[in-house]
């Protein structure tokens, strides 16, 4: 199958604007006061790199000061065994909520089954 029998070319037109976008000629009132000058690119430059720098600088000294005492104490296994315990915990607590004869869980079930499962109305 050739896809180009299922695209509908476009207009010259159209075309035409989407070219001088791209080539940079259309008008740039859109844009603002045109092309910054090299001073104030060369600011934003240096304010981006002195950025980048201070978090690179944060993230080495993060990974430098916690990763040997991740080696040395891993904690991993405990806090994911901890982790199950509390959501195991909740999760018997929601029960025994919901398994109560007056929750509002059953209250609302009770009423789906009744509005689904009743026998007609003659």
């Amino acid at each position: 199958m050739d896809k180009k029998k299922f695209r509908k070319p476009l207009p010259p037109e159209d075309l035409r604007g989407f070219e001088e976008f791209i080539e940079g000629e259309s008008d740039r009132s859109f844009m603002g006061k045109g092309h910054p000058s090299k001073k104030e690119v060369s600011f934003e430059h240096f304010t981006f790199l002195t950025n980048d720098s201070e978090r690179l600088s944060k993230l080495k000294n993060l990974i430098t000061d916690k990763l040997p005492l991740m080696a040395k104490f891993p904690q991993g296994k405990s806090l994911q065994e901890s982790q199950k315990e509390e959501v195991e915990a909740l999760r018997m607590e929601l029960y025994n909520l919901n398994d109560r004869r007056n929750s509002n869980y059953r209250k609302s079930l009770g009423e789906v089954f009744n509005i689904f499962f009743s026998p007609p109305k003659p």
